[in-house]
């Protein structure tokens, strides 16, 4: 764990099951993760879902899909307390599952750079087979070189409304 800032990891009812870990510097890889375990897989995982699943039933916040932890801890403290992270991996076919049982139209919303808009199209590809009626996900685009984090932090909460504002829909997406 030398220099590695360690975040819990929760199942949906805010149990801790796993530990993340990010470097302090530029060394690869970025994250770290505890292995999977019978209590911990990281494919079904998202980080923080138990705080947006809350945020979503009881303040009808909207359900978003960052690319990392601090990502998510940035969007929480701006009030985007419905915001999840996949667990070092792209968003999985299990992590689209458990976003759908807490909101039906969830926001995939990744860092501005190309390795970001190439997750999101995979995000896309890996839903498309799953889609059923009343379920879809919706993608909003960060400027370039723009993370939720940096984004909140020079422009503040409205600049990331301003961005979700504009999420287009799968089929635009795809198209």
């Amino acid at each position: 764990f030398r220099n590695l800032v360690m975040f819990p990891i929760t199942d949906r009812r805010g149990r801790v099951i796993a530990f993340g870990g990010r470097v302090m510097d530029d060394s690869k890889p970025k994250y770290l993760n505890s292995r999977d375990t019978p209590l911990f897989h990281k494919r079904e995982n998202l980080y923080a879902l138990d705080k947006a699943r809350v945020a979503v039933g009881e303040r009808k916040a909207q359900a978003l899909v960052a690319e990392g932890y601090m990502d998510v801890i940035a969007l929480h403290q701006a009030g985007f307390g419905g915001a999840v992270a996949p667990l070092g991996t792209a968003l999985t076919d299990g992590q689209i599952a458990a976003l759908w049982k807490i909101h039906p139209e969830p926001v995939v919303c990744l860092d501005g750079d190309a390795a970001g808009q190439r997750a999101a199209q995979k995000a896309a590809d890996v839903a498309l087979p799953l889609l059923k009626p009343g379920y879809a996900l919706r993608f909003a685009t960060l400027p370039a070189g723009e993370d939720p984090d940096s984004l909140i932090k020079r422009d503040g909460p409205k600049a990331m409304d301003a961005v979700l504002a504009q999420a287009r829909g799968l089929a635009d997406v795809v198209w």
